[in-house]
């Protein structure tokens, strides 16, 4: 009998940060492409390294302006235990690579070898994050070698005209390129002349008994509960996200459960803190809360993913590179966006058609597996 060796895929992507939504979309990209047939690791690519950190458009930073030092300090441990819960994580559920690789460089001395190469989704291709960083682009990759892009997000609606040249070169080698966001869709454009697909995140390829299969299995909080993601890398919601979740518990007698950062003033009053939960935890934490409130593009996509009820919380509502924009638009779901300038609204303007909603997710789901499918046989 004649045994067909798999092919091999080597992922690259941004996919052990202490962030719930980078080793998630990491896990899920590698195992869709599993399923799909491949033998796939994910390149085992630190970031931030001393490339990111040092360049001039970088913002790593989760802190608060004028956050208060107490805050600091109980946020700290909070970071001890999410990064260790993350690094378990990764070592449960993740396969990399058995070569490290610390900066850009390290590419060139020890290039890792794959039948196809895959530039995986997050912020990767983001001037800001990651400054044209060559390895994300996959400058490493045999000029003879498939190169696809799946759901790679630039977080922005240009790239600063320093980075354009290297930026169209290296993106012109790959045979497929798909895009998370609309606004990447036309800087592809731009940069090589090419349409690049629109696809789903890869932690919207697995439903939500896949995600079961992940999450701890008990109940976290036995109340009933809002659940309160908010991050600050790009634009600083605090106190209206505060005050908004007090006011959505007005209404509702719901608790409060914070799974980040806390506020600037602590409160105990039907206030559950969940901060450092493990990528598991938060998968929990999600699937049994009543109403979902986060500035968080993956606290919105695995909100709605689970369909429940949410407000996504964006700086501007007519930005062109937001990530839950796009997102919400395909789902038609405008009306859970908010911004920190808009009046509080009633609780339940969270909620939504959910058969309706997902009956469209399962849609574009089925579309962007088959695009990934397509991308991989290099059609």
């Amino acid at each position: 009998m004649i045994q067909i060796e798999m092919k091999s895929i080597g992922i690259i992507t941004i996919h052990k940060i202490n962030n719930y939504g980078s080793v998630l979309q990491a896990y899920a990209l590698q195992r869709v492409c599993e399923e799909l047939g491949y033998r796939t690791e994910i390149i085992d690519y630190d970031f931030p390294n001393s490339f990111h950190l040092n360049n001039k458009y970088s913002t790593t930073s989760d802190a608060q302006p004028n956050e208060p030092q107490w805050i600091k300090a109980l946020f700290a441990g909070a970071l001890v235990r999410q990064h260790r819960g993350i690094r378990s994580f990764v070592e449960n559920y993740q396969r990399l690579s058995a070569e490290k690789y610390h900066q850009p460089g390290d590419f060139t001395t020890s290039p890792p070898s794959y039948d196809i190469y895959v530039t995986g989704s997050d912020q990767l291709w983001s001037p800001r994050h990651c400054n044209g960083d060559a390895a994300f682009m996959l400058y490493f990759a045999p000029d003879n070698a498939l190169k696809i892009s799946y759901a790679a997000s630039i977080g922005s609606d240009a790239i600063p005209d320093e980075l354009k040249k290297v930026y169209g070169k290296l993106l012109s080698r790959y045979g497929h390129i798909s895009v998370r966001e609309k606004s990447g869709v036309a800087i592809v454009r731009e940069l090589t002349g090419r349409d690049a697909e629109l696809v789903l995140d890869p932690t919207l390829l697995l439903d939500i008994g896949e995600w079961d299969s992940v999450a701890v299995p008990e109940r976290i909080v036995k109340k009933k509960y809002i659940l309160c993601y908010f991050l600050n890398y790009t634009f600083n919601a605090f106190p209206y996200v505060d005050d908004l979740a007090k006011d959505i518990q007005r209404q509702t007698g719901y608790e409060i459960v914070r799974v980040s950062r806390p506020p600037h003033k602590l409160t105990l009053n039907k206030t559950t803190y969940r901060v450092g939960a493990s990528p598991e935890e938060f998968l929990a934490l999600v699937r049994d809360a009543e109403i979902v409130l986060t500035t968080s593009f993956h606290g919105t996509a695995f909100a709605v993913n689970y369909g429940k009820p949410v407000f996504s919380l964006v700086q501007d509502r007519d930005a062109t590179d937001s990530r839950q924009i796009s997102l919400m638009q395909s789902l038609g779901l405008e009306r859970q966006i908010l911004t920190i300038q808009d009046k509080f609204p009633m609780a339940s303007d969270a909620y939504y058609d959910v058969v309706k909603e997902q009956t469209i997710l399962g849609k574009l789901r089925l579309d962007s597996k088959k695009y990934l499918e397509n991308a991989l046989k290099g059609e």
